[in-house]
């Protein structure tokens, strides 16, 4: 069985509705309908609220690392969860829709278009022809705009544009920025234009090092380093009015080669495996018509003895850890899912050689992948945000 997590990212799905809340309050605007759901007593009132997101910083990885993250280190913090699967495409539009991945639809990493067969949420768009259907939420940057605040996108120049940047972050404007340093400085440069401002600005180089190099790696330290001089810069110039929140898509765990498992040594265990999906510690397996998927699951779990978490489709819908699943997402996963446990990670003899050269890993249930920060800078220190936070929360997970 797959293990259940205490809110099933319901946390993450309330960062950006509780800021824009905010917000709201302090200029004086009423909370548009799609935010409303936030605990207005316990929101500071903001002028500006920026959500700062960097891909990979996981709370285990940033609380072994925090003594090169002075200022991250400093900032009341506490831990969260992510969405399952604990990957990229899912859990950014989590962060900017509201939606857990079971309502919005991009539900892993490569999972199953009708048409296009398998696809991945990050890259493979261009034959998507309605992307509006394909990610079903709507962007919450209307509802800043609504509210009276100007919404704002900061990332770099490479996702200014193509199909997940429409789909995520439709509604706000796009400053690209190339390197850290210079995205944090749009950000402050854009609050002294003194316009109420809702910001989401994107770090990915943290996890590009851990793909490339592991998080424990130089590499990683080094970025983690340049993001918190950057915060520190930033919070430094910060408006009095202005909340910033840090957080993350999801952890890091690094899988070292001798840790590979290859799907496919045993070719009998592929029996009635029509498609492999999914991302190396979040395998879909979508089978031939006709086959039993309790009986594929019950091999798997067999074989496996406690390295993964092994479930049908239908059994992890029922456990909840999507969130509540539309019919249509549904169909995206495969019929069964291996979820890695341990320090594994599985490959089949078809992957991408650049696939299998990854060391920094996700996209599982584990307490690293999974845990998050919820730091809070600026006028959210000492304030009930978290708190509020927690309360919009409650009636998702």
């Amino acid at each position: 069985m797959l293990p259940t997590a205490a809110d099933i990212g319901a946390r993450l799905a309330a960062i950006l509705p509780s800021g824009i809340a905010a917000v709201a309050k302090g200029i004086g605007a009423a909370a548009p309908g799609a935010v409303a759901f936030a605990d207005s007593e316990r929101l500071p009132a903001l002028r500006s609220f920026v959500m700062v997101v960097v891909d990979g910083l996981g709370h285990a990885n940033l609380s072994a690392r925090r003594g090169h993250a002075p200022t991250l280190a400093r900032l009341p913090r506490r831990r969260i969860e992510t969405v399952a699967p604990s990957t990229t495409g899912a859990a950014l539009t989590t962060l900017t829709t509201g939606a857990l991945p079971g309502e919005h639809g991009l539900i892993g990493y490569r999972i199953r278009h009708p048409e296009l067969g398998l696809v991945t949420t990050l890259k493979d768009w261009g034959g998507v022809a309605d992307r509006r259907s394909w990610q079903r939420a709507t962007p919450l940057f209307a509802s800043a705009r609504e509210a009276g605040a100007r919404p704002v996108a900061i990332g770099r120049p490479a996702h200014a544009a193509g199909g997940l940047t429409e789909a995520i972050l439709t509604g706000a404007e796009y400053h690209p920025g190339q390197r850290i340093e210079d995205r944090f400085a749009a950000m402050s440069r854009l609050l002294r234009e003194g316009d109420p401002i809702v910001a989401y600005l994107y770090v990915d180089e943290l996890d590009k090092a851990a793909h490339e190099q592991g998080w424990q790696s130089e590499a990683w330290t080094r970025r983690l380093e340049a993001l918190d001089a950057s915060l520190a810069d930033l919070l430094r110039t910060l408006p009095g009015d202005t909340g910033v929140v840090v957080t993350a898509d999801h952890g890091i765990v690094d899988v070292a080669p001798h840790q590979q498992v290859m799907l496919d040594a045993d070719p009998s265990m592929l029996d009635g495996v029509a498609e492999i999906g999914g991302e190396p510690r979040f395998r879909s397996l979508y089978l031939d018509d006709g086959v039993d998927p309790a009986a594929v699951a019950s091999r798997w779990a067999e074989a496996e003895r406690g390295r993964a978490w092994v479930a049908t489709r239908d059994e992890a819908i029922a456990a909840g850890v999507f969130g509540p699943v539309h019919a249509e997402v549904a169909h995206r996963l495969g019929d069964v899912i291996i979820a890695a446990r341990k320090q594994a990670a599985y490959y089949s003899s078809a992957d991408d050689p650049r696939s299998l050269a990854m060391i920094g890993q996700h996209g599982s249930f584990s307490e690293d992948e999974r845990g998050v920060p919820l730091a809070l800078g600026g006028a959210l220190e000492g304030t009930g945000f978290a708190a509020a936070v927690a309360e919009a929360a409650t009636g998702r997970a």
